[in-house]
């Protein structure tokens, strides 16, 4: 009977450390599968990356080509693209619940500014993501998660949350398209964007949550810069039309005919821009 016991043991530990060795030896395509598929869910767009590279003894990983996609309504375009993504992790804080990640460095973003008559696409972006973290908030788990999924946890088991203590995305453009422009695009550099202690003012945020503040961040800088070359190029279009209508006028009547135009150029800018 004992040595059925301890073969039976044998098996169990035998399993256990295949079963180990499998998820360590796939954990690259394991975050791999997750980002995809609740990036996907979160930003109502395909979201793919081409690879994962994790390092968990020296707590350090590099993700290569993170692409999100227009959601519907826009082109079939990139609208965010991440080239090279370095981080490193607080190897104590593994094992927690509340895990540590101590940088984060995001190389070369491709920021695509897409406006179409039914507003901005990054503006789109950043509304399904919030909406989407808006259903995690207070810890909730996913309603539908099941034991059985090996991206997975058990709906009773505490979601794991992130601090990250420094965020850095630098090296980056933005390319703008709008229908003013005639087939033209825009790029401008994005400036250098820094997020400090993303979730420790409550004690961890929820990957959701994380998702929301860099692609909100991301989404409200490459905004601003868009509308900022969209202004510019409008303003220079506008202005040399108003002096050629200037160049025209005499008298008393230049007073007038200024005015007219300097209404009619806000005009056009502000429908330009979607205002």
């Amino acid at each position: 009977m004992m040595k059925k016991i301890a073969l039976a043991l044998a098996i169990v530990v035998i399993a256990i450390a295949g079963a180990a060795y499998y998820f360590a030896s796939n954990l690259d395509s394991i975050v791999k599968a997750v980002i995809e598929r609740y990036g996907s869910e979160a930003t109502q767009a395909s979201v793919t990356l081409k690879s994962v590279k994790l390092s968990p003894t020296a707590g350090s990983g590099e993700l290569s080509t993170l692409t999100v996609k227009n959601p519907k309504g826009y082109s079939s375009a990139d609208a965010i693209m991440l080239g090279d993504i370095k981080l490193s992790l607080d190897l104590s804080t593994v094992q927690s619940n509340v895990i540590v990640v101590k940088d984060v460095t995001i190389l070369q973003p491709a920021v695509l500014y897409e406006y179409a008559g039914i507003g901005g696409n990054l503006e789109a972006i950043q509304k399904n993501v919030q909406s989407y973290a808006a259903k995690f908030s207070g810890g909730k788990t996913e309603p539908n998660k099941s034991a059985g999924d090996p991206g997975q946890s058990a709906s009773k088991q505490p979601e794991k949350k992130v601090i990250i203590e420094n965020l850095v995305i630098r090296d980056g453009k933005v390319s703008v398209t709008h229908q003013a422009l005639q087939g033209r695009t825009l790029s401008v550099p994005l400036p250098t964007i820094q997020l400090k202690d993303i979730g420790k003012d409550k004690g961890g945020a929820t990957p959701a949550e994380v998702a929301e503040k860099v692609i909100g961040a991301i989404s409200a800088q490459a905004s601003r810069v868009a509308t900022a070359e969209l202004q510019k190029q409008a303003g220079d279009l506008l202005k040399n039309q108003a002096g050629g209508l200037l160049g025209g006028a005499t008298g008393g009547s230049t007073g007038g005919a200024a005015g007219g135009t300097s209404g009619g150029t806000t005009d056009k800018l502000k429908g330009l821009l979607g205002k």
